[in-house]
């Protein structure tokens, strides 16, 4: 869920980048939707790209991931013993994604809905409002991270 402040703060980054819209394509987030996307960004941007992204407890769900693996489990089989391990260690020590959203709104945008990259990096970086940015290639999204008052 994306609090109405902070979907002002994302309009205003956009607008001041010169863009008119962009498509967040990921907020707040159960385990189980956390372990799915981990399992897809493992897939398509690899172990070591993804273990620069997470901390400990998230290293712990990409270990999970490459054990499962290797004993040749499903996909399926592999987000359920992804989702166990988030679930064991805290869901918010694992992503934001899966903290209070009644006190961190966290956010993902498309970077190919941005057509001002660098005027949008720069604009999301420099305001106060947001928290923590990530952006690729550490991150395969804009990652905003925006308090809530």
């Amino acid at each position: 869920m994306v609090t109405d402040t902070s979907e002002t703060v994302v309009k205003e980054i956009v607008a001041k980048a010169g863009d008119k819209s962009c498509t967040v394509t990921s907020t707040a987030r159960t385990p189980a939707e956390q372990a799915s996307a981990m399992y897809h960004n493992l897939e398509t941007e690899g172990v070591d790209a993804q273990k620069g992204l997470y901390a400990d407890a998230g290293d712990k769900v990409i270990d999970v991931y490459v054990a499962s693996k290797a004993e040749k489990k499903t996909p399926d089989q592999i987000k359920a013993d992804m989702t166990a391990k988030i679930n064991e260690l805290g869901p918010a020590l694992v992503s934001n994604h899966c903290a209070d959203s009644s006190k961190l709104c966290v956010l993902d945008i498309d970077p190919n809905s941005i057509v001002h990259k660098t005027k949008f990096i720069e604009e999301a970086g420099n305001d106060s409002r947001v928290s923590k940015f990530l952006k690729p290639p550490s991150d395969p999204a804009y990652h905003l991270e925006i308090p809530v008052a």
